[in-house]
């Protein structure tokens, strides 16, 4: 008797087990609470959201707003249904079919996401993005580590890329529209964005790239910086001749890298969602969005025309590398610092004979530097710039460069002690954590080539120039271009199934990052909605100006009409100050015929009065905000 009850026994136990593990129990049960945990957890806070509630200033408002029994009940309801559809697709011989295969690792891996975004949504705070952003990389690897690399790699390169096309479109439209909006809701500037308008009217019509704004007199844009590549877009100017152009272009051109990178990482054998992972690591890599919202640079050439000149390099097409090389050293006169990089990374990595070309380049490259440098030096901008930029590396700012290189070579001891300060440190991270600090794992000494721009141009530059080591300004837009590319390196060398498993989390940590630094953006979209009429009539406003006058603005109005041969900016330099700095006047008050103000500048009031004395006349005034006032000389054209 004894004997059958323990047969009886030992047969339900086996059938119970074999039912659950029918069921995925023990083994999915982790990723699949787990997973909806931190999907009932996302939408609570979607919920909050709707109710203007603060989930981390007002934890204790939410916590009694949300019934935990009712997360529990749906957690475990969730867990439920994936249960039976797991059952399901077992006791149908759907096993291999990944998604039902690895239903619960989607789960957890996407609910993962989904938690982590709606937490950073519209949410800066650099510390919670770090602490999120860890807890998602342990998660993320947990999930996706569990999913056989062959399952993994089964989507079709073709299908991959219509993937990373889609979401490329979308972030190129989200950065388009919410820069253009913050452009309209008038919160540009002189600096950096009117110079540009005005220096694409002057290459449109007269083929020059002559500014008044940007030194406050006549002179070509290019006494100040090389960047010859604006020729290029100037046609586009030509057909579209409006500031949001500009902006538009330069979304396009953050973004455009991801052609060249698809190419490059499908050469390196990335397969399937390693694929997905790479490009989606570059498409919402933040060092290549925020500076989208800085107005307008040349360094937004350098993503597109760097991965072009590195899918030249890596693809052995050598007329194409040359192109590229010059293209990009067109950008700016620090560019070539990329190229010789790159070419001397070349130089290493190619073991035959066409190695010579790596050589080739990164002279040509170095001499074009010297000689752009020394130019700008003797007859531009460039004293000011090599101070301004490495002015902690400079002891006479007649030396230019070449003697910055001697200072480096003298004192390396200084040179490194520049490389992370306290005011670089978030840089360091910002930029890296969500790359996994992968750009720095090889044994491959050679490919630290691709890391000098970023430790020059950033960090040590960022250590007495702190706009170099701010993710939100261009600077990072070529650098962060190689770090990624060391990462899909680095990574190549590595297994497969590791390969997969951090490209994938590091583009997980992308995303988070993304949507801390960048979704807040959506504001200006919607502030602009709240009264499109009130910016509609500034516009219109300024839009009476005639196009050949000289005007001088307020900082913010600038951009807005700056389409004009001469415009100026009108700030504290204008005024005359007696021996304790009080104001007494304008200074060359007739200088201009119009004066755009800004009613709500701190000596707006001060100015009307000064402009009234000297007999000009209120233009027009638009949304108790705009006031133009016109001298009495100024001759209108009778058309």
């Amino acid at each position: 008797m004894d004997i059958l009850i323990k047969q009886f026994l030992k047969t339900k136990k086996t059938k119970a087990e074999n039912f659950l593990k029918t069921c995925g129990i023990p083994d999915k049960l982790f990723c699949r609470l787990v997973g909806f945990y931190f999907w009932v957890s996302g939408m609570e806070i979607l919920s909050a959201r709707k109710q203007n509630l603060d989930i981390i200033s007002k934890w204790k408002d939410f916590v009694e707003q949300f019934s935990f029994g009712g997360k529990i009940f749906w957690v475990i309801f969730g867990a439920f249904v994936a249960t039976m559809i797991y059952f399901g697709s077992v006791k149908k011989q759907y096993d291999d079919f990944a998604i039902f295969k690895y239903l619960d690792e989607i789960v957890l891996a996407t609910g993962v996401i989904f938690f982590s975004c709606c937490l950073m949504w519209k949410n800066d705070n650099f510390y919670l993005c770090m602490g999120v952003m860890a807890i998602a990389i342990v998660f993320m690897s947990y999930a996706i580590g569990r999913i056989r690399q062959t399952s993994f790699e089964k989507l079709s390169n073709f299908s991959a890329g219509i993937v990373i096309f889609l979401i490329a479109i979308g972030m190129t439209i989200f950065l388009a529209i919410t820069s253009v909006m913050h452009y309209k809701i008038f919160w540009t500037n002189c600096y950096d964005m009117g110079i540009f308008v005005q220096m694409f009217h002057s290459l449109a019509n007269h083929f020059t790239a002559v500014t008044t704004c940007e030194r406050d007199d006549f002179l070509s844009h290019f006494y100040i910086h090389a960047s010859y590549i604006y020729y290029l877009l100037a046609p586009i100017y030509k057909l579209f001749p409006k500031p949001e152009t500009l902006l538009i272009a330069q979304t396009i051109l953050a973004m455009g890298g991801i052609i060249p990178l698809y190419l490059i990482a499908k050469k390196h054998n990335y397969k399937g969602f390693g694929l997905i992972a790479v490009c989606m690591i570059y498409i919402f890599y933040s060092g290549l969005l925020a500076p989208c919202f800085y107005d307008f640079h040349e360094n937004a050439f350098l993503p597109t025309l760097l991965f072009w000149l590195i899918y030249a390099m890596d693809s052995r097409k050598y007329i194409l590398f040359y192109i590229m090389a010059g293209l990009v050293c067109l950008v700016k006169e620090d560019a070539p610092l990329y190229v010789m990089c790159l070419a001397m990374y070349f130089f290493f990595e190619e073991k035959s004979r066409k190695r010579f070309h790596g050589i080739i380049i990164s002279i040509l490259s170095g001499i074009y530097f010297y000689l752009i440098t020394s130019w700008l030096t003797k007859y531009g901008d460039g004293k000011m710039m090599a101070s301004t930029r490495f002015g902690n590396l400079t002891i006479n700012s007649d030396s230019g460069f070449a003697g910055i290189i001697k200072n480096i070579l003298s004192n390396p001891s200084y040179f490194f002690s520049l490389l992370i300060q306290e005011n670089s440190s978030k840089f360091f991270m910002q930029t890296l954590a969500c790359l996994l600090f992968l750009p720095f794992m090889t044994k491959k000494i050679y490919r630290f080539w691709l890391i000098i721009p970023y430790v020059i141009m950033n960090l040590v530059v960022g250590s007495g120039y702190h706009y170099a080591s701010e993710i939100g300004y261009q600077y990072i837009f070529g650098t962060g271009c190689f770090l990624i590319y060391m990462l899909l390196l680095n990574c190549k060398d590595m297994l497969a199934h590791k390969r997969n498993i951090l490209v994938t989390v590091s583009a997980t940590a992308c995303i988070i990052t993304a949507f801390s630094l960048v979704s807040g953006k959506i504001n200006f979209y919607e502030r602009y909605q709240e009264k499109p009429e009130y910016y509609q009539n500034l516009e219109e406003c300024l839009a009476t100006i005639p196009e050949n006058a000289s005007v001088a603005a307020a900082t913010w109005i600038v951009p807005h009409i700056a389409n004009r041969d001469e415009i100026y900016l009108f700030d504290k330099n204008d005024f005359t100050r007696d021996s304790e700095n009080n104001i007494t006047g304008l200074l060359n008050i007739q200088r201009y015929d119009f004066y755009a103000l800004n009613y709500k500048d701190e000596n707006a009031s001060l100015t009307i009065s000064y402009l009234e004395q000297a007999g000009y006349e209120i233009f027009n005034q638009a949304e108790n905000h705009i006031i133009i006032y016109v001298s009495p000389d100024y001759q209108f054209s009778e058309n």
